[in-house]
């Protein structure tokens, strides 16, 4: 299976609002066959989540698991976890202010502030609907990948434009604190 190549910051389809799927599609070869491949795009450029927009579909529909990877070694596998229509219900009032990177943005990080839980409504890849209260780094991710469907990136998002670093730079200065021990 190929990777799908993906859409860069500056491309159209990462500034427009994605369409709804209809369901009927959810019980087609095309649809599994894309589901599995954003999938297996997912896992080979280590992320964490990809929406459609960024390989170029313009579908209300993204892919989510937390896994090890190079930058977070400790994350639990859980998931893959696909969205079809999102539409987050309620975000908390209490934010935090955590690190993002995106495949949109090759090679880049910054400190993007999120609600620390959110309720979503969603349909599973089996066109099952489901309402659920994410926390966390779950929370985050959701967001993130919900951000995309809606035409908007983690920069829109950023309250301090100081924080964005070329990922070389976050692997010394951010990374390297984190793993430094404690004295």
């Amino acid at each position: 299976m190929k990777i799908f190549p993906i859409r860069q910051f500056g491309s159209p389809i990462l500034r427009q609002r994605a369409k709804n799927v209809p369901l009927e599609f959810l019980k087609t070869t095309p649809f599994k066959q894309l589901v599995q491949r954003m999938i297996y795009t997912m896992r080979k450029t280590n992320a964490v989540g990809i929406a459609a927009p960024q390989i170029g579909k313009a579908f209300n529909l993204a892919v989510m698991e937390t896994r090890p990877t190079p930058t977070r070694p400790s994350l639990k596998r859980k998931g893959p976890i696909v969205i079809v229509n999102p539409k987050v219900l309620m975000f908390s009032k209490t934010k935090k202010t955590g690190w993002e990177g995106c495949l949109s943005l090759e090679n880049v990080r910054g400190n993007v502030p999120r609600s620390r839980e959110i309720i979503v409504r969603y349909f599973n890849e089996k066109g099952e609907r489901a309402v659920k209260k994410v926390t966390g780094l779950w929370a985050r991710i959701f967001q993130h990948e919900i951000d995309h469907l809606g035409g908007i990136t983690y920069t829109d998002r950023m309250k301090n434009m100081k924080t964005l670093m070329a990922f070389s730079e976050f692997k010394k200065r951010v990374l390297k604190k984190k793993n430094r021990p404690l004295k």
